[in-house]
């Protein structure tokens, strides 16, 4: 029995590694043991400071400052309030009729026979004009457009075109525009071009000669 007491735990480590586990981690336990102790002591506190403090002044200021502001507003503002906006009420209830009641029985009577005399002189008089005058005007003018005066006038210019080219096209053709034309290409043309080869051949050179002898300066 004595030996089973004495004789070490073979799981268990050795020393050498245990004491340095040990002294490490039990700093770590001390901070950690102090900060939850510190927290807790914060935390009541906070409590303590929430139940005795605040709470008393909250109850404080509902009772000095809510109170009063509540019971100053039912029974001082909101009455008068009340009656000035049924007062209000009143009196945009009154408008209305009044403005109702005069839009039926004097703006509507005046729109309505204004309407009439407007519909009587100008609306009626018009519209019998446009249908029994006006519209059958214009369709007989359409008509007789359609089927008298534009043909006519179509016809009649197109025969005034033929004649103006046969009076005036035609004979400008043929006896002014071809024979100037010809005489152009078959005279003035050539002769021009005889009196040029001439020209280069005999006075030409003669000419150019002399004006570059007084176009050219001083030597």
């Amino acid at each position: 029995m004595g030996d089973t007491l004495t004789r070490p735990n073979d799981s268990s480590a050795p020393g050498c590694l245990l004491w340095p586990a040990v002294v490490i981690a039990l700093p770590f336990r001390l901070a950690w043991e102090l900060l939850n102790l510190l927290g807790r002591g914060i935390g009541w506190v906070l409590v303590q400071f929430g139940r005795y403090v605040l709470r008393p002044i909250g109850i404080a200021l509902h009772f000095l400052l809510v109170k009063p502001l509540i019971w100053l507003w039912k029974t001082l503002l909101l009455p008068p309030l009340r009656l000035l906006g049924a007062f209000l009420a009143w009196i945009g209830r009154g408008l209305w009729a009044g403005l109702a009641w005069f839009g039926r029985y004097v703006l509507l009577p005046i729109a309505t026979a204004i309407a009439w005399v407007l519909n009587i002189l100008i609306v009626v008089p018009l519209t019998f004009l446009w249908r029994h005058v006006l519209a059958p005007i214009g369709r007989g003018l359409a008509w007789i457009w359609e089927n008298a005066l534009f043909p006519v006038l179509s016809r009649a210019w197109w025969i005034a075109g033929r004649v103006l080219y046969y009076t005036l096209v035609v004979p400008l053709k043929y006896l002014v525009a071809l024979p100037v034309r010809w005489v152009w290409v078959n005279v003035a043309r050539p002769v021009g071009r005889g009196i040029r080869a001439v020209w280069d051949a005999t006075l030409g050179p003669v000419f150019r000669w002399l004006n570059q002898i007084f176009s050219t300066p001083g030597r």
